[in-house]
């Protein structure tokens, strides 16, 4: 049996011995073979890879048109948020986007619709307060506006020009605010809150009231009135011909065929455009008033000028 020492010196041996040029072939061209295996098996990562590509074709898409994606992504999510914010309550999220649409729609309303719809909106926001329990810090801030707007609603209905458009919406704000009273009682208000609220709702309805009684008065006695008018503009522009100097043809022309209009429209009992025209003639009437009156100031202060001059000239 060998011992350690043997077994070194054998085993160093080996290292001389050269191997034989056909098996240096054969391993190499089997090293060569596995490893083309090991490749085999890792070729269907390229699979994964695959199947990533519809994603990484996606980002390409998207970075392509963002331009177009993001507003229109924008836009829909405005709409989502104008829709949804409609059912909203004081209090939640999306309830000032709500409020702004009510105000935009204030906003945009014609002169004769703006009471009407700043009515509709008052009377929307009383009716979600009368649904919200809690948020007192937001209900405050919404009942002052709520008694802006329908302090407001009387002031506009008198800027309407035509009497019977007035009418016609003093009655139907009337209609609408019916019930606000019952409305404002379901609200859970501080007294002081409650008081102002129901005091406001209840000045409103006595203005359109009042408003509606006066404008009913002035359209029945519409022809008296107006026939006065009439023979008071004639009577103008039969006796002030100097004035008619101050005049253009063109407006001395269109105010006589306004004038002959009106009597035609009045005999009709067509009181409200005979209203309309008339107002016309006295708008070009104060117009040349107003430049009469500048005239004359001009004239008279040129006449100072002159006789706070007139001793300078003397010396």
């Amino acid at each position: 049996m060998l011992d350690e020492k043997d077994l070194i010196q054998k085993i160093s041996e080996f290292k001389k011995i050269q191997p034989n040029h056909d098996w240096v072939i054969w391993l190499k061209a089997n090293i060569l073979e596995i490893g083309q295996q090991k490749i085999l098996v890792k070729k269907p990562k390229i699979k994964l890879v695959s199947f990533f590509l519809p994603f990484r074709s996606g980002q390409a898409f998207i970075s392509k048109y963002q331009k177009v994606l993001i507003p229109s992504l924008l836009g829909l999510f405005l709409i989502f948020s104008f829709t949804f914010a409609q059912a909203s309550l004081p209090g939640d999220i999306l309830y000032p986007v709500k409020a702004l649409t009510q105000d935009a729609r204030i906003y945009f309303a014609s002169e004769s619709a703006k009471p009407i719809v700043r009515l509709e909106v008052a009377k929307a926001r009383m009716e979600d307060l009368s649904r919200v329990q809690n948020h007192e810090i937001e209900i405050s801030a919404i009942v002052k506006t709520i008694n802006k707007d329908l302090g407001l609603v009387p002031q506009e209905i008198k800027k309407i020009d035509k009497k019977q458009v007035a009418l016609n919406v003093s009655k139907n704000v009337q209609e609408k605010s019916k019930d606000l009273q019952l409305i404002a009682e379901k609200i859970v208000l501080k007294e002081d809150d409650k008081k102002e609220l129901t005091e406001t709702v209840e000045n409103t309805q006595n203005q359109v009231l009042a408003l509606i009684i006066q404008t009913t008065d002035e359209i029945n006695q519409c022809p008296s009135f107006l026939s006065n008018n009439l023979i008071e503009l004639s009577e103008y522009f039969t006796d002030t011909e100097k004035a008619m100097l101050q005049w253009t043809p063109d407006q001395i022309i269109k105010a006589k065929a306004l004038l002959i209009e009106a009597g035609k429209v009045l005999k009709t009992g067509d009181c409200s455009a005979a209203m309309e025209k008339i107002e016309s003639i006295k708008q070009l009437l104060s117009i040349h008033s107003l430049d009469s009156s500048a005239q004359n100031s001009l004239e008279n202060f040129e006449q100072i000028e002159v006789e706070t001059s007139f001793p300078e000239n003397l010396d």
